[in-house]
């Protein structure tokens, strides 16, 4: 594990950060607040070892007990909570982190408690929490990570610092991912476009070969599209429903490649994001206008808003087909 320094992104809040742990004015009760994949975990662990570390400074040495037990996961003083897949219920928390809570640090300054998806956190749960909060312990340092702080209660949100992580731009993930070794720069570019500035699920996508063959099966669609009679369309529509649980992956992809076609036909093919796939997006130029391709972006942003709403999958596809191929 590394140090605040080597933290991605989020300048604002690592300055900060850094700021609380060398003026030794700890916030007892964090909330660090972003989608999956932001570094949420990574960056409580990174806080907590920094809090712990025998030297006391904002950058950890990396070879007390203190730093290479929080390194393997195995440092006494910082607790890991987390409940059920539905809930995290309030005998989780009386027994994780209030009855915890009284018992003083093993061997470090602080007892630290890094609660994942508390979001996940009932009404009384968070109720039995709140004297916690409120009355910590000298000792005690709790860090919730949670994709939604609107699922806690305003006594608990007032009690806590409140932290949401941003995304990252998209040239730092394909840096990233190229210093990784993890694709090549036309995966990369095209990972970062749709990866939503999270670098957990650029990494993920990377070595994902299902999404490598629905990028493919993207690209194909336009020109399949322009190709197609009546029943064709139907064709098209089965292919795309056999993606399943990943079918809003697709249509991000679709979606993506509709904004290429749109910037190679304006003029732009230097900043096209699919270069690998220059020639399909040329060919589709040469066979569509302006007003249909504007009309056809639209089309699968609307299917890919559908379907996340949970409208039904069948007729948002036939929707966004049937207008793609109107003349």
């Amino acid at each position: 594990m590394y140090s605040l320094d080597d933290f991605l992104g989020n300048a604002r809040i690592i300055k900060g950060l850094k700021n609380m742990i060398s003026s030794g004015r700890i916030n007892h009760a964090l909330i660090l607040d972003a989608p999956e994949g932001f570094g949420k975990l990574t960056l409580a662990k990174t806080i907590a070892k920094t809090l712990q570390c025998a030297e006391g400074r904002e950058v950890p040495c990396g070879h007390c007990f203190s730093c290479r037990s929080a390194d393997s996961d195995e440092n006494p003083d910082i607790v890991f909570v987390s409940g059920s897949k539905a809930t995290l219920g309030v005998e989780t928390v009386r027994e994780e982190i209030i009855e915890k809570s009284a018992l003083k640090p093993y061997s470090s300054r602080y007892k630290i408690f890094i609660i994942r998806d508390s979001q996940k956190m009932t009404e009384q749960a968070q109720n039995a929490l709140l004297k916690t909060i409120e009355e910590p312990p000298s000792y005690g340092v709790y860090i919730f990570l949670t994709t939604n702080y609107n699922t806690f209660l305003d006594t608990i949100l007032s009690r806590c610092t409140l932290l949401k992580l941003m995304g990252l731009p998209e040239e730092v993930i394909v840096g990233e991912l190229l210093k990784r070794g993890l694709c090549t720069e036309d995966n990369a570019r095209a990972i970062s476009a749709c990866c939503g500035g999270s670098l957990g699920r650029a990494v993920r996508l990377s070595g994902d070969e299902d999404f490598s063959r629905l990028r493919e099966q993207a690209a194909h669609i336009p020109q399949r599209i322009e190709d197609a009679d009546f029943m064709g369309l139907y064709d098209i529509m089965e292919d795309i429903l056999k993606v399943d649980d990943r079918l809003t992956e697709l249509l991000e992809l679709l979606y993506m490649f509709y904004r290429d076609i749109l910037v190679y036909a304006a003029g732009g093919e230097e900043h096209i994001i699919q270069k690998d796939y220059e020639k399909d997006i040329k060919t589709i130029c040469g066979r569509v206008n302006m007003k249909r391709l504007f009309r056809g972006a639209n089309a699968v942003f609307e299917a890919g808003r559908s379907v996340r709403m949970n409208v039904n999958k069948q007729m948002s596809i036939e929707n966004m087909l049937f207008r793609i191929k109107e003349r």
